[in-house]
């Protein structure tokens, strides 16, 4: 723990924490994309995930960056959280991906599978780590100035989540296609898709959204006329899970602006989503929550990360967080070489390397799970495995450099180079040692 470090030990973690500041800030200078938008007669300034491959801004990669940011130049973590918010829609809503640069780009759109509700705005969800980020960067910034400036818009879009995405009013919030959770080609979806076992490839996953999103397009996208159509409805509970946590989030920032009444309206939501993931997800069994799909709620049980998701929560009971540990500690699950993978080692779908052509999420490590993760086992007393994640991660991108993803048995790294929300690696170093938790109090 770093309160038994000597001095020449604190004096060599802040020199790698200097040295992985200085390679985040060049990555993160050579991803920032800066301008004006004709279309909206607005003006950006955020990072990219990656320039060659999207050179766009995503809704929760633009959330972990302001998070790095802050370590950083929090200016410019403000600028990235009010360009996300810029162009919210009157509703509420806030797409996934926001083309601030679309005629400049246009030749990459043709590989992405995206549903607009304008030319240069998403029509879908991404998962909710917006007030998380908006907490992390007043923190470290200008604080409840900053908040009163942004609590508005952030309350409008997780209003929209509770109105729109929970009709059946159980505090689970749905994805209506497979990327609103993030995890595209994520083996959980597999059996709901109509995958078979073996057919991994990318055009049966393209045909799969294919078929989903068509049935959307022909009743115009209209949020009722989707769900009833129960082409694709998950309770994901990662999604939800980071929902739950944001929820509590948003409470604190609202008391912090004075709006009581709004802060003990989205804490009792809260208690709703925490309630529902126990008693609607929760396997006691096998120790695992997993996705509800469709208007029948089957539960798709395939042990991913997400299954751990609920450590996210800090009213999680001790006992069951203490199951969902055990996992991360067994090496015939989640504790391999380089954790955490994506999905568990136990599982047939299991896929340590790339598959084919750009599916992602079926078994190599990604750096924002364990950052995930880090801040959920600080918050429930567990900083020696959350030192350890944050150790392996380090070592991950000193060996293969910032990359979208790792294989988890060797730490070879895959997909996209200079990969941004990596990044968050100089988060994880920064907490290691500590006893902080990431949750305001």
């Amino acid at each position: 723990m770093r309160g038994r470090l000597d001095r020449e030990g604190l004096a060599a973690m802040q020199t790698e924490i200097d040295g992985l500041a200085k390679a985040v800030a060049a990555m993160y200078d050579a991803n920032r994309q800066v301008g004006f938008a004709p279309w909206c007669g607005r003006a950006y300034d955020f990072v990219c995930p990656s320039v060659g491959t999207y050179p766009f801004q995503w809704f929760w990669d633009s959330c972990f960056h302001a998070t790095v940011l802050r370590h950083l130049d929090v200016g410019r973590a403000e600028a990235e959280l009010a360009t996300l918010i810029a162009n919210q829609q009157a509703d509420g809503f806030i797409g996934h991906v926001t083309l601030w640069q679309r005629e400049r780009h246009a030749h990459l759109l043709a590989n992405y599978n995206i549903a607009y509700r304008t030319p240069y705005v998403s029509d879908c969800i991404q998962p909710p780590v917006l007030a998380e980020a908006v907490w992390d960067v007043a923190r470290a910034g200008r604080g409840t100035p900053f908040v009163r400036e942004v609590v508005a818009r952030v309350r409008a879009f997780y209003d929209w989540l509770h109105r729109e995405r929970d009709p059946d009013g159980d505090g689970l919030i749905a994805v209506l296609l497979p990327d609103e959770s993030g995890l595209d080609h994520t083996p959980k979806y597999d059996a709901y898709l109509g995958i078979a076992p073996g057919d991994e490839t990318l055009a049966e996953f393209d045909a799969a959204w294919a078929r989903v999103a068509r049935a959307y397009a022909a009743v115009g996208r209209d949020g009722a006329r989707m769900f009833a159509l129960d082409a694709f409805v998950v309770e994901d509970v990662m999604v939800n899970s980071i929902y739950g946590r944001n929820l509590r989030y948003l409470a604190r920032l609202l008391a912090e602006t004075g709006d009581d009444r709004g802060a003990a309206e989205h804490d009792a939501r809260a208690d709703h989503t925490t309630r529902s993931l126990l008693t609607r997800c929760y396997d006691a069994e096998r120790g695992l929550f997993f996705d509800l799909a469709g208007a029948a709620e089957r539960r798709l049980e395939v042990n991913t990360f997400t299954c751990l998701m609920p450590l996210l929560l800090p009213d999680l009971p001790t006992d069951v967080a203490r199951r969902l540990i055990a996992h991360l500690e067994d090496p015939g699950s989640y504790a391999l070489p380089f954790p955490v993978p994506s999905v568990s080692r136990s599982e047939p779908s299991f896929r340590p390397g790339p598959i084919g052509t750009r599916l992602t999420w079926r078994g190599p490590t990604w750096l924002n799970v364990n950052w995930f993760l880090t801040r959920a086992l600080r918050q429930h007393g567990r900083d020696d495995l959350a030192d350890h994640l944050a150790r392996r991660s380090v070592e991950l991108v000193a060996r293969s450099g910032f990359r979208e993803y790792y294989d988890p048995l060797t730490g070879e790294g895959h997909g996209a180079r200079d990969f941004a929300w990596t990044g968050l690696v100089l988060d994880m170093a920064a907490a290691e040692g500590t006893t902080t938790t990431y949750w305001p109090r």
